[in-house]
């Protein structure tokens, strides 16, 4: 299994607030920096392989500055500078529809102790897990109805039938369905560049991200009659604290600082704390170059 990282510097490296993705979202830049190495020098270790798709000044940054070993690295996302910071989840779908052979796209927010298992990995459609909270997606939705922005049929229809925001959270995303992601991000792109012009620097892109990322993804893959296979398929797995570092010493050992999480100060100071400890040249690098 391929993994893949993404990113695109444009919204990460803004240093005004982007709808709450300033410093990517991070307390401070070099959390954000720490969780890239700490999630880079994971995956690296467990597979040995990891892709770096990104742009010209990503590279500058993670491969220049930091030293990051990528065995890999594309700069396809220069293409999308021209697009709005605040659509800054395209990076990623950008990735997906690039690759050539079955992938793993996992976020730069997500760390592992333990490689995933044959099951999970020859699945045709993976995901990280059924976000369980709709009220984000009705928050979504309502952004878009207030900005006059047409929500695509199969949205609608979907909703009509299951009565629920059904939809898998893209902490980690891919599969060996290599057409279906091709699709998918062709319609993802198609709904974002319809409605580019009402795209605004007072959007959550955040909340835009959670419909034409991973709503459009679920439903799509149920209009083909398509399972996701999701890494956590327990919902009392997830209440338990994806973002609680002690996960890596339990049954599944990933953790992911999704949300809020990477702006409280005890999880950036949990990041720095596991870095320190599994790649100490790497805190030391980054401590030197950010403060």
């Amino acid at each position: 299994m391929k993994i893949v990282h993404s990113f695109w510097s444009r919204p990460a490296l803004a240093s005004s607030d982007v709808v709450g993705r300033a410093n990517g979202g991070w307390r401070y830049n070099k959390y954000q920096f720490m969780s890239w190495a700490l999630s880079c020098l994971s995956f690296k270790k467990q597979y040995g392989k990891i892709e770096l798709v990104t742009d010209l000044e990503g590279q500058k940054v993670l491969i220049d500055q930091l030293n990051l070993p990528y065995t890999s690295v594309r700069l396809d996302l220069e293409q999308l500078n021209s697009y709005p910071k605040e659509l800054w989840a395209i990076g990623k779908l950008y990735a997906y529809s690039i690759q050539d052979e079955p992938f793993l796209h996992v976020d730069g927010d997500v760390y592992i102790w333990e490689k995933f298992s044959a099951a999970l990995e020859k699945a045709q459609l993976i995901g990280q897990h059924v976000d369980t909270d709709e009220g984000h997606y009705d928050f979504g939705i309502q952004q878009l109805v207030r900005r006059n922005i047409a929500i695509p049929f199969e949205m609608k229809r979907d909703f009509a039938t299951h009565k629920k925001f059904k939809a898998t959270n893209a902490g980690i995303l891919g599969g060996t369905n290599l057409d279906f992601f091709k699709e998918y991000v062709d319609r993802a792109f198609w709904f974002i560049n319809k409605n580019l012009k009402k795209v605004d620097s007072d959007m959550i892109g955040s909340s835009y991200a959670l419909i034409y990322e991973q709503y459009l993804f679920s439903v799509m893959a149920r209009q083909q009659g398509l399972i996701v296979k999701h890494y956590i398929d327990d919902e009392r797995e997830e209440l338990l604290g994806l973002s609680n570092f002690r996960k890596r010493y339990g049954s599944k050992k990933y953790v992911h600082l999704l949300g809020e999480a990477k702006f409280a100060f005890e999880s950036c100071r949990e990041l720095e704390l596991n870095l320190l400890l599994d790649f100490p040249e790497y805190h030391e690098r980054i401590i030197k170059i950010f403060t």
